[in-house]
């Protein structure tokens, strides 16, 4: 038989037995352990998802520097073109000259344009990470903060 105590007008009993099969009387220290156990896996998982963007904006910089480089190559070329070009006023009028001419610049105007919407993009891309790793770190925080406090029970 286990032993009782009587808290007011309560009787409980404080028997081994009982308190190991009651999952709610489960000591202190046991419960703030399971509970720092889960924090330390969340914390680690917000850890790795923090990394994981921080990679990613890497990478995102990596790829947009390789974009816009190949779009400079290509305005390059096409500069090349024009340049071989003979002015119009040198040369007289030539319908299938002028209509290369005009094909060349329309594709210069679309380097500008692919270079100003990857820079965009880029932006974009960064701002959302940065966001989103903003609020990661600081449920991080967050949850640091709680379990120092739980360990200091």
């Amino acid at each position: 038989m286990g032993k009782e105590e009587r808290h007011g007008d309560r009787k409980i009993d404080t028997s081994s037995d009982s308190l190991a099969d009651d999952p709610d009387c489960q000591p202190v220290a046991d419960q703030s352990y399971a509970i720092t156990g889960i924090l330390d896996e969340r914390i680690a998982n917000l850890r790795e998802a923090i990394e994981e963007i921080d990679l990613a904006l890497a990478g995102r910089k990596v790829l947009n520097r390789q974009f816009l480089e190949q779009i400079e190559r290509e305005k390059e070329e096409v500069r090349g073109y024009l340049n071989m070009l003979q002015p119009p006023w040198r040369m007289g009028f030539h319908p299938d000259i002028e209509f290369m001419r005009i094909s060349l610049h329309k594709s210069m105007t679309s380097r500008a344009h692919d270079h100003r919407t990857e820079e965009l993009k880029y932006w974009e891309n960064g701002v959302n990470l940065a966001k989103e790793r903003r609020k990661f770190l600081d449920e991080y925080k967050a949850l640091q903060a709680t379990r120092r406090r739980l360990q200091g029970v």
